[in-house]
């Protein structure tokens, strides 16, 4: 075990990389996209949104959708997180 692994608690790197890959993409921030540089600014102009995190691209009309959905989805990303940090810990306790 290296010094590093010593100091930060020595974890797998495929723990590690399973505790980061708990769920989907919950499309949290939506960042507007404009077709040109004269429509920037201009809402009613907006082409299509990114999401900050996955990079994947929504309609203005799917964008809508997501943002007014956000507390579900955020909430079901919430439980998702706590179930699988109860089942590492359970794991932990019994290795």
């Amino acid at each position: 075990m290296g010094l590093l692994s010593k100091l930060f608690g020595g974890k797998s790197k495929e723990s590690a990389e399973s505790a980061i890959s708990v769920g989907e993409c919950i499309h949290a921030v939506l960042v507007p996209r404009w077709e040109s540089v004269q429509d920037m600014g201009h809402e009613d102009k907006i082409s299509r949104y990114m999401c900050e995190a996955c990079h994947q691209e929504f309609s203005p009309e799917e964008a809508i959708r997501l943002r007014e959905s956000i507390n579900e989805r955020m909430d079901a990303s919430l439980q998702e997180m706590q179930q699988a940090s109860a089942a590492a810990e359970e794991d932990s306790k019994s290795s």
